[in-house]
């Protein structure tokens, strides 16, 4: 039986036959692949991070089933046409692609992907948009820091920030934990308007990237270097 559902498109690989496999994030299956056609009518049908809407079958097999009755739900252009925000929607792809992989159903983590998506394409482009993402997806992955307790070294094994130095090396030291807690300030907390420095951003980036490497599948970033180089 078909189910309509919405779903962020994730990944895209072309098949021998003209086919195309579909990964999606989907809202009733979670992660999910289907079976799809480019359409010759519409360019550009299957663009990373786009929203749609159709009728799909999830096989509990996990076996590939056609999609049907696509349809786009916002005419995303911004963010693929302007070189800052299409970096970002690169960076923001290939991150999802490594840390997302459940199958099963989270609205709550699937509404804040589309809130992201929209703001981005939408709203004037702040410079630490990719880095308040990211602290902010660390709450819907279960991984969010404890900012909270008193102390100079963020252990980043253990997720919270210690007193004094930790007996192992998964730790930020004390200008390197006043960099991150900055950032958690930015994306937690109201009224927090200061931004980084060119050079400040950079070394954030690779905070949260090291943060999120240590609690996740996610490996070498392709898009990292890009990323750094445009906003750096």
């Amino acid at each position: 039986m078909f189910q309509k559902t919405r779903g962020i498109l994730l990944k895209k690989t072309k098949l021998a036959n003209g086919g195309l496999v579909l990964k999606f994030y989907t809202e009733e299956f979670g992660v999910k692949s289907f079976i799809g056609r480019s359409s010759k009518k519409v360019k550009n049908t299957f663009l990373p991070l786009s929203i749609a809407s159709f009728s799909a079958y999830a096989n509990p097999k996990n076996e590939l089933n056609n999609i049907k009755d696509y349809e786009t739900e916002y005419p995303l252009r911004d963010i693929y046409q302007d070189i800052y925000k299409s970096n970002i929607l690169i960076f923001l792809n290939e991150i999802l692609n490594h840390v997302i992989q459940e199958e099963e159903k989270n609205l709550q983590k699937f509404n804040f992907l589309i809130k992201t998506i929209l703001e981005l394409e939408t709203q004037p482009l702040s410079m630490d948009f990719h880095l308040i993402f990211l602290m902010q997806f660390t709450s819907y992955l279960g991984l969010e820091p404890d900012t909270e307790s008193k102390g100079t070294y963020f252990d980043f094994a253990e997720g919270e920030i210690k007193g004094s130095i930790p007996t192992h090396i998964h730790f930020f030291d004390e200008s390197e934990t006043v960099l991150f807690k900055h950032l958690y300030d930015l994306a937690f907390e109201e009224g927090i308007s200061a931004q980084f420095t060119n050079q400040s951003r950079k070394r954030a980036l690779q905070l949260i990237v090291t943060y999120y490497r240590y609690h996740t599948d996610m490996r070498e970033l392709k898009s990292l270097t890009v990323l750094e180089t445009v906003f750096g």
